[in-house]
């Protein structure tokens, strides 16, 4: 089998949170919590998530341009062969132990191009020298043949070498974006990690640069480490994808399968996103309730559990999905004292429904869409009992019986990956034996 060019194993980022007089560490915030995958040589991985779900953490974080707080990134480019681990169960390839030396030799290999063009040039420097810089720094000190070497890849990369010497300032965002892909390319890595290189371009200037990135890693026989939010374009150019949620990496396999049939429900999500432009289909995507959480204090159990639209239910309940959904979040609200009874009463137009218990019910199940009829007799009573502690104005007690009744296996058990064969693998506990999927109605979908 083929030797993976690059291993992230168990790799965490996690910021310290500080307060008080003394600068005391009072928690953190788990950036990246870790997420572990391979890269092949001449492959292209996708990492997908929502904005600050920690991809360009990890990005900065596998080189070495921020420090990891514990894991592994082990990297078998630049000349280094395939190593046993030391007696001492360290790995000789892993980046994170390297000494400044075996750094920047690493950094000859592994090359990075950033979301914004504009801001990753010196504004005083030509664009050349920008590029020639690398080679400086890397021992090559005949000028001429530096200038050689980046006039040649400016015209890879569909530019003028007569560009060498202008300024960034002189280019639009495109061709500074190309231009990026030169610096990128000039010390002739193994390995580029492309973070949402197109999500600052025009539309029209977008699938340019996607293909000319196609072309560059075919010709230089690159590894592609593809970061972006953008569905579309994963499914465009990535040979697999893995895809992230609040810091951790909830799904990963070949990019047909994950598209064709996902396995997760931030999967399905993230895909009823992507538009069509067949005017016959209808095509509803899947709203997800609430913000993403604080990675912080992120959830316990399976991180997504607070907005997931399959959450599993309890054994002793028996709701339609969809009105299970509506009651966690009617529950997280209420644990959060989140229910001001003032702005209820303010919502509610007559002066004489203003201070009728009934009429105060009325308008929360009305804002959390719960029916009057539910249909499994347990549920119904509590939320009748919640409700009635709500408007007495006892939020802890209505959230204890909310708490007792809707509590799911989700937010109990951190979910193990489950093979789902041929590299595809998903962490959610529907896939455990002893839990059967809940059915989504077509209006769910």
């Amino acid at each position: 089998m083929t030797e993976p060019l690059l291993s992230v194993v168990d790799l965490k980022k996690h910021y310290p949170l500080k307060r008080g007089l003394f600068n005391r560490t009072v928690g953190a915030v788990k950036a990246v919590d870790g997420i572990s995958f391979d890269l092949y040589p001449g492959e292209t991985l996708g990492l997908v998530g929502e904005s600050g779900c920690g991809k360009s953490t990890a990005a900065t974080s596998i080189l070495q341009l921020e420090e990891p707080t514990d894991g592994e990134v082990i990297f078998n480019g630049g000349g280094r062969s395939r190593a046993d681990r030391n007696p001492d169960g360290t790995h000789p390839n892993d980046v994170t132990t390297f000494d400044k030396r075996e750094l920047k030799r690493f950094r000859r290999s592994a090359q990075m191009i950033f979301q914004d063009p504009s801001s990753s040039f010196n504004p005083r420097m030509s664009v050349g020298s920008s590029i020639a810089e690398l080679l400086l720094v890397h021992g090559m000190t005949d000028r001429d043949q530096r200038r050689a070497i980046v006039e040649d890849l400016l015209e890879r990369v569909n530019l003028s070498a007569d560009d060498y010497d202008r300024y960034p300032h002189e280019f639009s965002g495109g061709q500074k974006q190309r231009i990026a892909l030169a610096r990128a390319l000039v010390l002739n890595p193994d390995l580029i990690v492309a973070d949402e290189p197109v999500s600052a371009l025009d539309v029209s200037v977008q699938a340019e640069i996607l293909s000319l990135i196609d072309d560059l890693q075919a010709e230089f026989d690159l590894s592609l480490l593809f970061i972006s939010h953008d569905m579309s374009t994963i499914r465009e150019i990535c040979d697999r994808v893995a895809v992230m949620y609040l810091g951790e990496i909830v799904e990963i396999g070949d990019a047909e399968t994950v598209f064709s049939d996902p396995q997760h429900p931030y999967t399905e999500a993230l895909l009823s996103s992507i538009p069509t432009t067949d005017p016959r289909t209808r095509q509803e995507g899947i709203e997800l309730p609430g913000t993403v959480p604080s990675p912080a204090d992120p959830p316990s159990g399976c991180r997504f559990h607070t907005r997931c639209h399959r959450v599993v239910q309890p054994d002793h309940l028996e709701l339609d999905q969809d009105v299970w959904r509506r009651l966690l979040t009617f529950r997280k609200r209420v644990e959060e004292g989140a229910i001001d009874l003032e702005k209820v009463r303010e919502s509610i137009q007559t002066t004489d429904d203003a201070s009728d218990p009934q009429a105060l019910k009325a308008e929360i199940r009305e804002e959390f869409d719960i029916p009057q009829q539910i249909g499994d007799q347990t549920a119904r009573e509590t939320v009748s009992e919640a409700l009635e502690e709500l408007v007495a104005g006892r939020q802890v007690s209505a959230a204890e019986l909310l708490s007792e009744t809707f509590s799911t296996p989700c937010e109990e058990t951190r979910p193990e990956f489950t093979d789902h064969g041929s590299g595809h693998r998903s962490a959610c506990i529907r896939h455990r034996e002893s839990i059967e999927p809940p059915a989504i109605s077509a209006d769910d979908d």
